[in-house]
């Protein structure tokens, strides 16, 4: 459990590091076309596409963040409408379910590597498998930290059971 908890704090501050640089590029990006357009009355083409490339990954790579900081969404609804002794229980139910919808997540985005394979970005050139291997790989990351998160719940609730 340690090893797993480890893996997923260096994941953490990986994530946290894209996150950083890929902000910073999409800043510099948007500053640059702003500065070009009304100060020369000019633009550059690949701004745009690099700037939404980086904000793709930043929403996907942030969201991976979210989730090994355990703050993804959830079903809070239910926390008030089961009784307190379940309600542990009924937050792990939808951590499964979450990985349920990840897993899912992860199978659609190679089928989109797949189709999208061959193309290449209009102004930037980049191979578009490129830009959608982002999902998956996120999503990836996304299973493994909610599987990391459900480890700790489920090891947790023994020692309190076992305890009481």
């Amino acid at each position: 459990m340690k090893a797993l908890n480890s893996i997923s704090s260096f994941l953490n501050k990986l994530l946290r590091l894209i996150l950083i640089i890929c902000f910073s590029v999409m800043t510099v990006s948007y500053f640059s076309q702003i500065v070009l357009r009304y100060v020369f009355g000019t633009g550059l083409h690949w701004t745009e596409e690099l700037t939404r490339y980086t904000n793709i990954a930043l929403v996907m790579f942030g969201s991976a963040v979210i989730s090994g900081r355990k703050n993804h969404i959830n079903i809070s609804v239910l926390e008030t409408i089961i009784p307190q002794k379940y309600v542990k229980w009924a937050y792990l139910l939808q951590q499964v379910l979450t990985i349920v919808f990840f897993g899912t997540a992860i199978f659609y985005g190679f089928d989109m590597m797949k189709l999208a394979g061959t193309q290449v970005s209009t102004n930037l050139r980049i191979p578009m498998k490129i830009i959608y291997g982002i999902f998956p790989t996120a999503f990836s990351i996304l299973v493994f930290q909610t599987f990391v998160y459900i480890l700790n719940d489920v090891f947790e609730l023994g020692k309190k059971e076992g305890a009481l």
